[in-house]
């Protein structure tokens, strides 16, 4: 792999935020690699940011909750220190081996997933005859259709999340101005 050319940030000062600009506005472009036939094709997918956030945030309300299991605390463990207990105890604690709390939780990761790429992609996605899918499951059910993996499902959820976050090379490269 070659090296990866880090591109100079452009920087604004914001002097005021006036109703009707996007300034916020992220956008970008998520590349997917296929191979066909032993060729490598590199699609560009066109991706936004506008209201990833409030996404996030109501699926993070509707996350699942480990069931309570009923446990003696050691005072010498762990949980026994941050809970500054002195002798054996009896507590009720999150259990977060539970297999129906861990399937519903891998589900709950996999809905946000596709809630993010759904809500990100700024490509519209049409049935055989050319018409805009606005069913979700419509949706979904196209793009498996066409073979997308999982691979390439989680780098355009990835590519979508940061487009507004700061990578590490760009944080370096900023702070080194």
């Amino acid at each position: 792999m070659g090296k990866v050319e880090i591109k100079k940030i452009k920087t604004e000062r914001v002097t005021e935020f006036r109703s009707g600009k996007q300034i916020f506005k992220s956008t970008g472009i998520s590349s997917v690699k296929v191979t066909d036939n032993n060729e490598v094709v590199r699609y560009e997918i066109p991706i936004e940011s506008t209201g990833i956030s409030e996404l996030i945030e109501s699926f993070q309300d509707k996350a699942p909750i480990p069931p309570s299991k009923k446990c003696l605390v050691l005072p010498d463990s762990d949980i026994g220190k941050e809970m500054g207990i002195t002798q054996k105890k009896w507590a009720y604690l999150p259990d977060f081996t539970d297999e129906d709390y861990i399937r519903k939780r891998e589900e709950h990761g996999s809905d946000l997933g596709i809630a993010l790429v759904l809500k990100g992609m700024t490509v519209p996605i049409k049935d055989n005859e050319g018409k805009e899918v606005t069913d979700k499951d419509k949706k979904i059910k196209i793009l498996r259709e066409m073979g997308m993996s999982s691979e390439q499902f989680t780098q355009l959820a990835s590519d979508i999340t940061s487009l507004t976050k700061w990578t590490e090379e760009e944080k370096s490269s900023f702070l080194a101005e």
